[in-house]
């Protein structure tokens, strides 16, 4: 696991560092069929002045902002961002590293579903009677069913859409209900699409 710092407007403390680090070895095990150097972190510190209403006490004090970004250069690969903001660097840098392992844990699940259907598939695949197939003419266009689970959110579609190994994954947006699809872009990046089209 490759770490790289970064302070905007502050230094790094060897302590801060260190807890870093420490945290970091915990979510290893997340972690276990990516190798040293497939996965790279990159942890941005940066600080802001509190607006007034936002916290009580001390007139505007120093808000600290930490975002966390885990590139992994594995088999289906993907980012994982999130970010905090705490007037103690250390409780944002706790509670960022608290949500990276949420969504480590989400990513290790459905990965994990995700073989299993491979598997139950490839095993019904071999254990189909084995028939010729039957020469016939193919329509142009195949319908077929859209099925969503469970509205999501737009990190979680894209999550979704990195483990299937599709090109493009519609859904339901949590917040506005409307149906969206994400899709793999050319580049490397990806883009969704708002059709505007309420829950179905």
């Amino acid at each position: 696991m490759n770490v790289e710092f970064i302070g905007k407007g502050i230094e790094w403390t060897d302590a801060m560092k260190a807890f870093v680090e420490s945290k970091l070895e915990r979510l290893k095990r997340y972690l276990k069929e990516a190798e040293e150097d497939q996965v790279e972190v990159v942890i941005t510190l940066s600080t802001s002045r509190a607006k007034q209403k936002d916290y009580a006490g001390d007139s505007r004090p120093t808000v600290y902002r930490v975002d966390l970004d885990i590139y992994l250069k594995t088999w289906g690969g993907g980012t994982i961002h999130a970010w905090e903001e705490d007037v103690d660097p250390f409780s944002a840098l706790d509670l960022v590293l608290d949500e990276v392992e949420r969504q480590l844990i989400k990513l290790k699940q459905r990965r994990l579903e995700f073989r299993r259907r491979g598997a139950k598939l490839k095993e019904e695949l071999h254990t189909a009677p084995s028939e010729p197939p039957e020469e016939r003419e193919r329509p142009l266009i195949v319908e077929e069913d859209l099925i969503l689970d469970k509205p999501m959110s737009v990190e979680d579609a894209l999550l979704a859409l990195q483990d299937s190994g599709m090109y493009f994954l519609p859904f339901l947006d949590i917040k506005t209900g409307s149906l969206k699809i994400i899709y793999r872009k050319r580049g490397g990046n990806y883009g969704v699409i708002d059709t505007k089209c309420k829950g179905l």
